[in-house]
């Protein structure tokens, strides 16, 4: 392995990487680099139309800069784009957390469990972050704790589930993804069944 110090204000950061860090994740990891030092060379991409893209180490890159290092140790790699997103996943699959609307926007379900991803976990945090974007005005989690009778009906195809959309009045929920990817696998509604009751009984 070639190690080489190079110049920060020449490296690109993917603008496709999903790694975030916590606080205290941050506040660890700076800790960490203040005391030992960059240990650990960030991966850096040299492939054509990829030159200088940071494929792994973007947090302690970012917190080497911050703490006034003008130069990185690096190791090259000359890969095209798909392989440099691969990579970049396989690295960051050991720590920090993910940005799970970036994987979404960037990267392919069966890839992600391919490359390491547990396909059930990959399945609940991208559902549960859909969730989180496309939760209407009057939602389930209202209803949590609190003395509540329900029913769950659950459609089968997408002839039926736009005639209860019809029937119950249910406004349409688009994804915000930026690519327009969807990952949800259906879409979830809470209404009201006084509301439901009154408006059968008023025809």
């Amino acid at each position: 392995m070639n190690v080489i110090d190079f110049k920060i204000s020449l490296l690109n950061p993917a603008e496709y990487n999903p790694r975030e860090l916590t606080k205290k994740q941050y506040e660890d990891l700076k800790k960490s680099l203040s005391e030992f030092g960059m240990v650990e060379p960030i991966v850096v991409n040299s492939g054509k139309g990829r030159e200088n893209v940071v494929v792994g180490g973007h947090q302690r890159l970012r917190i080497w800069s911050e703490l006034g290092n003008e130069m990185i140790p690096c190791v090259f790699v000359h890969l095209d784009l798909e392989k440099e997103k691969q990579l970049n996943i396989r690295l960051n699959k050991n720590g920090g957390q993910w940005d799970w609307d970036l994987l979404a926007n960037n990267f392919d379900e069966d890839d992600l469990v391919d490359w390491g991803f547990d396909p059930d976990e990959v399945l609940k945090d991208l559902l549960d972050d859909e969730e989180d974007e496309e939760e209407p005005e009057e939602v389930f989690s209202e209803y949590i704790g609190e003395s509540h009778n329900y029913v769950v009906i659950k459609f089968d195809n997408d002839v039926d589930w736009l005639a209860a959309q019809t029937h119950f009045n249910l406004p349409s929920v688009h994804s915000r993804r930026a690519n327009g990817k969807a990952w949800a696998k259906g879409t979830g509604r809470v209404i009201s069944g006084s509301d439901y009751i009154n408006k059968v009984s008023a025809k």
